[in-house]
């Protein structure tokens, strides 16, 4: 009995203890109560007013400085040339030149052909770099040349816009030739007369420049290596008129108009 009568004294001192360590709201007065928990009211609306301000500050950052930094950061470095930038070091393809006349009698000449499209042609006459043009997107290019006295060499290249130089074309040679063939009749003399029936056929001879074709009355006669030339003609009774045209490589011309008299 006198220990279960200690255990009861035992709890009840220990409740008592733990009732008095409550704080007694009832014993504090309403007035400082009322005051302690507006102060707290207002810290937390400071705080979260606080919060709501640097949240707007640090994403009006984000969306005006550090994204459009970013972009501007990878535009830069895909733009320019940086080591990891694929450059272009490929050269454009050969351009084809359509021939040019092997000989002409008129300095201005074009010269056609198709080459990489884009790309530039430069034109190469005699060695020297005489104009450029850019060639069209179907890869075809017209371009007009002034052509020296003589002979003259062509060629032509491309340039691509990473300044890529193709190889260079074959040379063509174009004679420009603006005068015009010699042409001499040897025999027989203009306007002589042929009598008789053994001297209706005559031997029409003369001579030109080395290369030049004959034409005797629209028929073609081949000069030989040294420009000579002749011709058979079978007269008519009464008056042969003859015309003797010469032509060069160049198309210049020159020519003789004969008259030979024939009688039985």
């Amino acid at each position: 009995m006198y220990t279960l009568n200690m255990s009861k004294i035992r709890r009840r001192i220990n409740s008592k203890s733990r009732i008095s360590n409550r704080p007694n709201y009832k014993n504090t007065p309403s007035g400082v109560y009322s005051r302690r928990m507006n102060s707290e009211k207002k810290k937390v609306v400071h705080q979260t007013i606080t919060i709501v301000v640097v949240a707007i500050v640090v994403l009006l950052v984000f969306v005006f400085i550090i994204i459009p930094g970013f972009f501007k950061l990878t535009g830069d470095f895909f733009d320019s040339s940086t080591p990891f930038q694929q450059s272009d070091e490929i050269a454009p393809q050969v351009p084809i030149l359509s021939a040019p006349p092997a000989a002409t009698s008129s300095a201005n000449i074009k010269v056609t052909g198709f080459g990489e499209p884009e790309s530039d042609l430069i034109l190469v006459l005699n060695g020297r770099k005489d104009d450029s043009i850019k060639i069209n997107e179907d890869g075809s290019f017209e371009i007009g040349i002034i052509l020296d006295e003589g002979e003259n060499t062509i060629a032509a290249y491309s340039l691509d816009k990473a300044e890529n130089e193709s190889a260079a074309t074959r040379d063509y040679v174009t004679l420009l030739d603006t005068e015009a063939p010699s042409l001499e009749i040897l025999e027989p003399a203009d306007g002589s007369s042929f009598e008789s029936r053994t001297n209706q056929s005559i031997n029409l001879k003369g001579k030109t420049d080395v290369g030049a074709k004959i034409y005797i009355n629209n028929r073609v006669v081949f000069p030989n290596d040294e420009g000579l030339f002749e011709h058979s003609i079978l007269l008519v009774e009464g008056e042969n008129k003859i015309e003797v045209h010469a032509e060069d490589k160049a198309k210049n011309s020159t020519k003789i108009n004969l008259v030979y008299n024939f009688k039985l």
